[in-house]
């Protein structure tokens, strides 16, 4: 049975994408009209959601907030142009990648089935390991959820994987193309900012004191480390 994506977007992409040729694991594209639409169907069990920037009709920060609620599945947003200002927003308001229009759709699928891949590969934790603790942090793996100093931070499905990763390699500096390899299963470059861009957003939830040193440091020329306190 292929693999489905719900999708805002005209019939013209649909149609490109379902043509794509792309041998072996396809790919089956089920169209919504509107962001509503979208959310309506997502009590269906789909494997990813593919938007069209330019065909969202309602708030696209409300739409892809209410997504992330609604269901646990890769998010990709595709944009006539890409700026800064425009990625780090998609990706901050829950979308996993942010992909330029004019790609061909062999590169649009390939990018959708290794997001649907990864976030299936990341969706079971070790069977030999329930729990990481590192000083107050507690990331629970079997019920997906994390509690610094006993209160609960809540974690898009990205920011949770990168949290582990980190958590499992705590007071290492680890080299960005690892974290990516280990997290994005080598999918985005390593000069990617979408890992800057999560990092971000963990450093945030994370930081319970603003006079004390954040739990996440850069260590310059390498990458990043997950403080043992």
């Amino acid at each position: 049975m292929p693999q489905q994506v719900l999708v805002i977007g005209g019939k013209d992409l649909i149609e490109s994408l379902q043509s794509s040729g792309m041998p072996g694991g396809a790919l089956e594209f089920v169209q919504a009209d509107s962001g509503q639409a979208l959310l309506e169907s997502l009590h269906q069990s789909w494997d990813a959601v593919l938007i069209a920037w330019d065909a969202i009709s309602s708030s696209p920060q409300e739409l892809l907030t209410q997504i992330t609620v609604e269901a646990d599945v890769p998010i990709v947003v595709l944009a006539e142009q890409l700026d800064v200002d425009l990625v780090v927003n998609v990706l901050d308001w829950g979308a996993d990648e942010c992909l330029e229009t004019q790609l061909s759709p062999r590169e649009i699928v390939t990018h959708l089935r290794a997001q649907i891949r990864r976030a299936t590969k990341y969706s079971q934790p070790p069977a030999q390991q329930t729990e990481l603790s590192v000083g107050q942090l507690r990331v629970d793996l079997a019920g997906h959820t994390v509690t610094l100093d006993d209160k609960s931070v809540e974690l898009t499905p990205r920011e949770f994987d990168l949290l582990v990763y980190l958590a499992r390699n705590a007071g290492r500096a680890i080299p960005r193309a690892e974290i990516i390899e280990g997290v994005w299963a080598g999918d985005i470059s390593a000069n990617s900012r979408s890992l800057d861009v999560h990092i971000g957003r963990l450093r945030a939830k994370l930081k319970t004191d603003p006079q004390q040193p954040t739990l996440i440091s850069t260590v310059t020329g390498i990458g990043y480390r997950l403080e043992k306190r």
